[in-house]
């Protein structure tokens, strides 16, 4: 059935006569005419009495003219709809974020999206990179920020690299490892130390800075997903936290937390990623993510690269 018909059948209605109803319509009255016609015979039943000078309904064309203005206001809705997901103020998104990019993201990126698109809804899973990827071929979330090590060889993703993240150590200002100007392995497994599953890389130059009881599967005593937790566990105890140096700036700028002087290494960096499946059309709001991230994340490595002076931490 062809809407526009309908349209035409509904103009009528409105206005009351063809040749008001063919002016609102931009067409000749006899084109509006044959269009009615047409819409009867495809029905096979009368739609409008025309034995009056104002046309009025049959009742086949009163049941049809209800359908079409429900048809008309559901294709109304459709463009409005439409409209608002292509400029970002509605719609929904679900991402998911690996520990890191969860401490540094989820809360000033909710924040972002309550001020800026308060009609989006918004989504949050929160895992290791595998069980990311998983819901992201999944179709269960649209997008994601993890860890670039799972990324680089699938073809069936697009994936934009972020800048690298310093990793180290990090502990509560005064512990008693700050007393040694540049501890060694020795020192530091005298400690806990918790830390978020670390990529190989992070693993590696570890173990080539610290010896092979530097390597995290030797050292790390605590391990968790949750690295707000760990930060946590670490202002309030001799554990050391090891993975990314500015998932603490806050408790550094603020004289809380304090990087454990370690032998440095430009190469010990986290490697992350933003990453959707590739070949899809991204709605406004996934572009939100992507602009927002990437805002954020040039300030994390600027953070990240300064120097850290070492402390002792018995003043």
């Amino acid at each position: 059935m062809d809407f526009q018909k309908l349209k035409h059948l509904l103009a009528v209605i409105e206005h009351g006569t063809y040749s008001r109803a063919a002016d609102a319509v931009n067409l000749s009255q006899p084109a509006l005419s044959r269009s009615i016609q047409a819409l009867e015979a495809e029905l096979g039943l009368p739609l409008l009495d025309r034995g009056t000078r104002r046309v009025r309904l049959t009742p086949y064309g009163a049941c049809v003219a209800e359908r079409a203005r429900r048809m008309r206001f559901e294709e109304a809705e459709l463009q409005r709809e439409l409209k608002t997901l292509h400029s970002g103020e509605s719609g929904a998104l679900s991402i998911g974020l690996s520990p890191t990019p969860a401490s540094l993201l989820l809360s000033p990126f909710l924040a972002h999206m309550a001020e800026r698109h308060p009609q989006v809804r918004v989504g949050v899973e929160l895992g290791a990179t595998a069980a990311l990827l998983e819901m992201l071929r999944a179709e269960r979330i649209d997008a994601m920020v993890c860890d670039a090590r799972m990324l680089y060889d699938a073809a069936d993703l697009e994936t934009r690299p972020l800048p690298p993240l310093r990793a180290g150590l990090v502990c509560r200002k005064g512990h008693p490892i700050l007393a040694h100007k540049r501890p060694g392995i020795e020192q530091v497994r005298q400690y806990p130390v918790a830390s978020s599953t670390l990529s190989p890389e992070v693993s590696l130059r570890l173990t080539e800075t610290l010896g092979p009881g530097g390597a995290p599967e030797q050292m790390v005593t605590h391990r968790c997903e949750n690295l707000d937790a760990l930060v946590e566990l670490a202002l309030r105890s001799d554990t050391l936290l090891l993975g990314v140096t500015c998932v603490t700036r806050r408790q550094q700028e603020a004289g809380l937390m304090v990087e454990v002087p370690i032998p440095p290494d430009p190469q010990r960096q986290g490697h992350y990623a933003l990453a959707r499946l590739a070949g899809r059309t991204p709605l406004t709001a996934q572009d939100a993510l992507y602009e927002f991230t990437r805002g954020c994340w040039d300030g994390f490595a600027s953070l990240g690269l300064r120097a850290q002076p070492v402390r002792n931490g018995l003043d």
